[in-house]
């Protein structure tokens, strides 16, 4: 069984003059708070806004293949009648992550943008074919309230959490009531609406499981802030502090947090296999990390729910003073109560760490913060690495692990006892309110609104600029074919209305299952040449349809390999 230790922390000296109101958009991870004020209440209560978020809506794409161009028509609102930063992003992923690249436009995008109807913008693209999502953010870059997101966390639903995870969560002494948070981790992501992901992986025949919930940024969003914590516990304990509290944080977390847009990206995630050597999080820095993702820090929630203020409740390891004096100092100071969080971090996640004490002595001055860097990544101080932060400090990145010092506070420590009664929630709701207030700032929150249009096609080329007399679907070529072939089609000049054509491409197996859709778009008048690729498809016979709203035919291929 691993063992966790209470550690204590160096007196906070960060001067309240770092704390600045910034506007402008940087990349730095190292931000400090920004305490402008707009008030906003979670999805579950009635939204009171002092300034209005500005309206995406209405978004269409227009194909224009003679400048390789999209044009982008939307309508925007702001009911403050400010002027609003716009950013057009492009998804290449069906709209998982917003970061193809985007970078010649222009019409009403950037700063300043007014409300209106049928705005636009222009993308000139140079690309192969490929089925894209545009999302177009507008930012009237008003403050917001960051006490006033912070107060949102509910310490009523916070012990809600705690009783409904709470039970032996192990892989063979509790698998129904661990089965049963998993289930619950996964719904309550989806419920608030996060992009949301299991990674598999064995582990001597059991299913192990990490549970991931993304909130993608709007403007950095391959950059990344993740809070996490273990569900599952020993064998014999119903695990309420350790670490039903982690659960129950990141959750409550999650409710609130998924009401708002970010500069960056935000995940959630529940690692497994914890209690048996860090594994489910290893797996996950080792595999689960998208080849786009930075990821800029870590929160660790690791038992944040214990709490004692009799003198002398509060031990310390053997030889613990030696290494870390100012941090028994502080702690004999107040006759060793059990009265504070512990911030762990190492040397290069130092700036993590002062972020949140900064945060936490701002927005929560009621919590006592303790916290401490240990050498390298805790090699010499092994007792520091017993978390899911660890493997994070192996890889490079800054992660911090929140604790409450386990068995040297916690007496019901992997026992049957630790239970939600032994729990102190009006402590752990202050954890949770500091770390929302340190997410929130260096992540960014944006007083922004976004929309998202259907899927459209780039990368179509036009054959001939002369007007076809009529609509033509054409033999695709090479056919047979291995692996691609074209597929050209013609559209003519509508006599009655002189506009475009809404035009449908789509392939079908022999079966009639729909297997892509190569174009979806309003289309000027002429001839167009689309390439089909069959790589990922089994041999055989394949229809292709194109359908307008006055045309309608199709066309079968044979694919061969």
């Amino acid at each position: 069984m691993k063992k966790k230790i209470l550690l204590f922390a160096i007196p906070i000296f960060i001067l309240c003059s770092l704390f600045f109101t910034m506007q402008l958009e940087i990349r730095q991870s190292s931000l400090l708070p920004n305490v402008n004020i707009l008030k906003e209440s979670g999805k579950e209560n009635e939204q009171n806004f002092q300034n209005s978020i500005p309206v995406v809506s209405n978004i269409q794409t227009t194909l224009m293949p003679l400048i390789n161009a999209v044009k982008i028509t939307y309508d925007l609102y702001d009911a403050d009648s400010d002027p609003m930063r716009v950013t057009l992003r492009i998804s290449n992923d069906s709209g998982k992550t917003f970061l193809y690249l985007c970078d010649s436009v222009t019409g009403d995008v950037g700063y300043p943008v007014y409300s209106g109807y049928q705005k636009q913008i222009y993308w000139y693209f140079t690309t192969t074919p490929v089925m894209l999502k545009a999302k177009i953010i507008a930012d009237d870059m008003q403050p917001m309230d960051i006490s006033g997101i912070v107060n949102q966390i509910d310490s009523n639903k916070l012990k809600e959490n705690l009783l409904f995870i709470e039970g032996i969560r192990h892989r063979t002494a509790g698998v129904q009531q661990l089965q049963r948070v998993k289930d619950s981790i996964y719904a309550r992501f989806l419920r608030y609406n996060l992009q949301t992901s299991i990674q598999n992986f064995n582990y001597s025949g059991y299913n192990a499981q990490n549970f991931i919930g993304r909130l993608p940024g709007t403007i950095y969003e391959d950059t990344t802030y993740i809070i996490d914590g273990h569900f599952e516990t020993v064998s014999i304990s119903p695990g309420a502090d350790d670490n039903g509290t982690a659960v129950a944080a990141f959750l409550e977390i999650a409710r609130i947090l998924s009401n708002y847009n970010f500069r960056n990206t935000i995940k959630f995630i529940g690692f497994d296999l914890e209690e048996s050597g860090l594994v489910g999080s290893q797996k996950y820095v080792a595999e689960g990390i998208p080849f786009y993702e930075k990821i800029a820090g870590v929160y660790n929630f690791e038992m944040i729910g214990y709490y004692c203020d009799t003198p002398n409740c509060q031990s310390m390891p053997t030889g613990f003073c030696t290494l870390f004096p100012d941090l028994c100092d502080s702690a004999n100071a107040q006759q060793n109560k059990g009265n504070f969080i512990l911030n762990t971090a190492n040397v290069y996640s130092n700036s993590l760490r002062y972020h949140f004490d900064s945060c936490a002595r701002l927005y929560v001055p009621q919590l006592r913060v303790l916290s401490l860097s240990t050498p390298g990544n805790g090699q010499t101080t092994p007792f520091l690495r017993r978390s899911d932060h660890a493997p994070f400090w192996d890889a490079g990145y800054k992660a911090l692990m929140l604790t409450d010092g386990a068995e040297y506070r916690n007496y019901n420590y992997h026992t049957p006892g630790d239970t939600v009664g032994t729990l102190n929630i009006r402590f752990m709701t202050n954890v949770v309110k500091a770390t929302v207030a340190s997410v929130i700032n260096i992540a960014g929150v944006r007083h922004s609104g976004f929309g998202i249009s259907d899927f459209f096609t780039v990368g179509i080329n036009i054959i001939n600029t002369e007007i076809p007399y009529k609509f033509e679907l054409f033999q695709n070529y090479p056919n047979p074919f291995n692996p691609t072939t074209n597929i050209r089609f013609s559209i003519p000049i509508d006599s009655r209305f002189l506009g475009n054509y809404n035009v449908i491409l789509k392939v079908y197996d022999i079966l009639g299952k729909e297997v892509t859709t190569l174009v979806n778009e309003s289309l000027t008048p002429g001839t167009y040449e689309v390439k089909f690729d069959g790589s990922g498809l089994s041999s055989g016979v394949y229809f292709y349809q194109l359908n307008t709203s006055d045309f309608k035919d199709v066309k079968s291929m044979l694919l061969i390999k």
